[in-house]
């Protein structure tokens, strides 16, 4: 029987994350109390709660009567023998059967083989369970299906197709890897897979298991994969011992029980193609039989041990079904046969084998000096690394961590595979291996990666804060040799402090590079320091300064090979208001790190693509990025850089002027903000909001708002003022206050001024247009702005120009001049739906004396980018909610949209609309 979550077979509670599993079984019930019957078959692995949620159907049959059985494997090859089981509960009925059936079914419950043959037993068994429910409806539970023998199986197959018009529910439930699946397809088969996270967190508090601490949680949640039981048993295990290794089941587990079962089952040869299976990791069936031959093992053992379910089979690759299977078998394992597994598959690994494959074994053996094979692991790993697999990488690592016994060797391979597991986009097994290192490494570089790890995880999952310490403290340990490491770290520790908005740790963070570099550093190394002078000098406004020094980092990009220093390129381009090269550097960035598996840098790369894009006028563009960038980040456990990315989407919003989208999405980055003191999305934020306010033209409250952009740290964040500048301006500006409005001009044109962007000195002469005192200046800098505009394709951005053009010439007594430049603003600002923006220029080409003709929703046979999205996934079949959560937008926005894309294309309803996407 499968246990169910409280660990004792018995059920429990039989949700915990089951709810809809449940919600099937109690519809069947349901159902059935109207005459409806019908068969479930509930399909997990052992502990997946089976047994919980068939004892939560019996207690939700109120006025049923309940039959309960179990299959058991010591019948599981004696015909019709489950059956005998099924039957005893229900022996006074059949007496009351009509005489033939009462005569086959009275032959099995003497242990005698019906002699009128199968169907008419199956039809017997059919008229039992109508007999039995004619008093009241019957709920047949039967536990543990994939042990009943085959005949059983398909009598009750037959059976569970013919329940439609019965008061009777059959509720079976089985392993996935038995007979039974196959066995009952009449049945409607419910699959139990792995609780998501916040079910599995929910189990765990509701067992108290809080005061574990989130990493000894996270690497139960890990290793449990989902599992239930295994959920409520590591944790047991590790509040019993709170041991400083990983966690694992205790000897007296009953999930540990039921794989040991399995295993003591085998045969002696189907047991060794087990244990080759487990210590091999990934093994080709040839590589694996080969290793086997001198056990006599052939495919027949390989069949049984398939059938057990300890080992799975894909693409004729062999492999023992994830890492809690994996530890269990580990447990289990005499040390002998461990070491005569590693000594047949290094004995079947040839020349042309996979390094990583080969030396892992060779290290468990240790008939070679330690050094030389280490040397070798290093060289295996960083091919893996480069042919995109740092999966593969990590793997090896971790299991020649299993088998070193040398503390410093050890602890350097979990180390570098928690950074493996951390690129490949796994934070969690990440710091679950991190957990093992001892706190006191003997190598210092051992003790800088294992900072430099940890720093990261928190600067991605974490408070930037304390990432900005342990990183720091990294950077020194690493020797000579390790320059990259050192340069990589002083550059994470740049970004944790930016992102908690602490500049003064980031001027000191640069000043203590600065003796560090070497003229005859790699590319890679003097990018680094390069990168933190220029943007060092960038944040103090000392702009000549930092546009030398960045134009070098966007030069060396063309020298380095890894996408993470591509990504810091791009961040570069992007402050000197090269856009375009920004972005191209991103897009180069975001595919090097999918070509080398390195998923963690993709979000970060997708930032500068997003911002570029912005900069560039592609709404679409950047929209698209950001929202992929905040589900890629989600995905990968990197919350902060998904806050980043959903501060991009509200800017985005806002500057369209569409305040209940950005709305939504400032609310949904608030909480992380607040609890994480996120300076950099905050100060996001408040630009965002600041934005909205100006297209509703409610300029003293831009200029409340732009009062409050402080970084966590208590300072103005630097990098957003700056972005922000254009901004401020207009809200100064319009609020009277010019001096303050100047102040932040002049800043602002040094800096676009010092690196020639074409598309900041448009934004500093529209700026200078707004502050100037006479209206010929103003002309003079709003007709520079437009030129420039024009050479960047900056549709948005001149529009507004074009509007605040026109609205000084409407007021300086020139409406004729001012008319023209209106109705042009007006049509960009309908097609990028910015509607703010357009009825304010509408309302100042009436002003001027033109008739304007009303907004309706655009024709025409294209849909803009978003239209686009939102057409996909109707037709995916999403909701008008489900497709505001997925985007994040509000409803009422993507209502505007449908009506926009129905009259567009000329349907009438999502079913047509559907049609034309499928």
């Amino acid at each position: 029987m499968d246990a169910g979550p409280d660990g004792r077979g018995a059920p429990g509670h039989p949700l915990h994350g089951r709810e809809r599993e449940y919600a099937v079984l109690a519809d069947a019930v349901s159902q059935a109390r109207a005459g409806r019957g019908a068969a479930v078959l509930l399909v997990g692995a052992p502990g997946a709660g089976r047994s919980s949620l068939l004892a939560g159907a019996a207690r939700a049959a109120g006025g049923f009567t309940v039959h309960r059985s179990e299959g058991a494997e010591a019948e599981a090859a004696t015909a019709l023998a489950g059956l005998h089981r099924l039957l005893l509960p229900l022996a006074p009925q059949v007496r009351l059967l009509p005489a033939r059936q009462a005569r086959v079914l009275g032959e099995v419950l003497d242990g005698r083989p019906p002699g009128a043959g199968e169907f008419a037993l199956a039809v017997a068994v059919l008229g039992l369970l109508a007999g039995a429910a004619r008093e009241r409806p019957v709920l047949w539970c039967v536990d543990d299906a994939q042990w009943l023998d085959v005949p059983s199986l398909r009598v009750l197959g037959f059976v569970a197709r013919r329940l439609a018009g019965l008061p009777v529910v059959l509720a079976l439930a089985a392993d996935p890897s038995g007979r039974a699946v196959d066995a009952l397809g009449g049945a409607r088969s419910v699959p139990l897979g792995a609780l998501d996270e916040a079910a599995a967190s929910k189990l765990l508090a509701d067992r108290g298991c809080a005061r574990l601490g989130p990493e000894v949680l996270g690497e139960i949640a890990d290793l449990a994969e989902g599992n239930p039981l295994a959920l409520v048993e590591l944790a047991g295990a590790a509040a019993a011992t709170w041991s400083a290794g990983p966690p694992a089941l205790p000897p007296s587990s009953r999930l540990r029980a039921s794989y040991r079962d399995r295993l003591r089952a085998l045969s002696a040869q189907a047991r060794g193609l087990v244990w080759l299976a487990l210590i091999g990791e990934r093994l080709p069936v040839r590589t694996l039989l080969a290793s086997a031959c001198s056990s006599g093992a052939g495919p027949e053992a390989l069949d049984e041990a398939h059938a057990s379910g300890l080992v799975v089979m894909d693409e004729s690759v062999v492999t023992v079904p994830g890492r809690l299977v994996r530890s269990c078998l580990l447990a289990e394992m005499p040390l002998a046969d461990r070491q005569a597994a590693h000594a047949a598959l290094a004995g079947a690994a040839g020349p042309h084998s996979s390094p990583l494959f080969r030396v892992v074994h060779e290290l468990a053996l240790a008939q070679r000096p330690l050094d030389e094979l280490m040397a070798e692991l290093d060289l295996a790993t960083a091919a893996a690394r480069g042919a995109g697999d740092p999966g593969a990488a990590a793997a090896a690592l971790e299991r020649a961590a299993e088998v070193l016994a040398h503390p410093d060797a050890r602890a350097r391979c979990l180390v570098t595979a928690a950074a493996d597991r951390l690129a490949g986009g796994d934070p969690q097994r990440s710091r679950a291996l991190l957990r093992r290192v001892p706190p006191q490494c003997p190598a210092p570089v051992t003790g800088g990666l294992r900072l430099l790890v940890r720093g990261e995880l928190e600067l991605r999952d974490g408070v930037p804060a304390m990432a900005y310490r342990s990183l720091s403290s990294a950077a020194p340990l690493f020797a000579p040799s390790h320059r990259g490491l050192t340069v990589r770290a002083l550059m994470l520790a740049g970004e944790a402090s930016c992102l908690a908005g602490d500049f003064t740790a980031y001027f000191a963070l640069a000043e203590r590079a600065r003796p560090m570099r070497r003229d005859d550093d790699p590319a890679a190394v003097q990018l680094g320091f390069d990168h933190l002078a220029g943007m060092a000098a960038t944040y103090r406004g000392r702009y000549d300064e930092a546009t030398s020094a960045l134009r070098k980092v966007v030069r060396r990009a063309d020298a380095v090979h890894d996408p993470e220093s591509v990504t810091w390129a791009s961040q570069a381009a992007y402050s000197l208001g090269d856009a375009r090269r920004a972005y191209t550097l991103a897009v180069e960035a975001v595919h090097g790190a999918r070509e080398l598996g390195a998923l963690s840098l993709v979000p970060g790369a997708l930032v500068y693509q997003a911002l570029a894009a912005l900069m560039l006028d592609r709404h679409a563009a950047a929209e698209t990025a950001a929202l992929e960038g905040m589900r890629l980040a989600q995905a990968t456990g990197q919350r902060n850089l998904a806050v980043d990315h959903v501060a991009i989407l509200a800017l985005l919003a806002a500057l369209q002027g569409d305040r209940a989208s950005a709305a939504l999405r400032l609310t949904a980055a608030a909480p992380e903000v607040a609890t994480r003191e996120l300076g950099r999305p905050s100060a996001f934020n408040c630009w965002a909001s600041a934005c909205l306010d100006l297209a509703d033209d409610r300029p003293a409250d831009a200029l409340d708002r732009f009062g409050h952009m402080a970084a966590g740290a208590g300072q103005i964040n630097l990098a957003i003022r700056g972005l922000a500048a254009p901004h401020f301006v207009e809200a100064a500006a319009r609020c009277g206050q010019r001096a303050r409005a100047e102040g932040a001009l002049r800043s602002f044109e040094a800096w676009a001024a010092s690196s020639g962007s074409t598309t900041r000195m448009a934004l500093a002469h529209r700026c200078h247009g707004l502050v100037a005192e006479t209206d010929a200046v103003a002309e003079e800098h709003f007709r520079e702005a437009l030129r420039l505009h024009r050479g960047d394709n900056a549709a948005l951005e001149m529009a507004k120009t074009e509007f605040f053009f026109a609205r000084r010439l409407r007021r300086a007594r020139r409406p004729s001049a001012a008319r023209g430049l209106l109705r042009d603003a007006v049509a960009v600002f309908r097609q990028f739906e910015a509607r703010p923006w357009a009825d304010r220029a509408t309302a100042e080409l009436r002003a001027a004396g033109d008739s304007v003709a009303p907004a309706g929703p655009p024709t025409g046979p294209e849909l803009t980018a978003q239209q686009a999205r939102i057409s996909g996934l109707v037709a995916q079949g999403a909701t008008n909610r489900e497709i505001a959560d997925l985007l994040l937008l509000s409803t009422r926005t993507v209502e505007y949209h449908l009506r926009n894309i129905f009259t567009r294309l000329g349907v009438r309803s999502r079913v047509e609309l559907a049609a034309l996407f499928r």
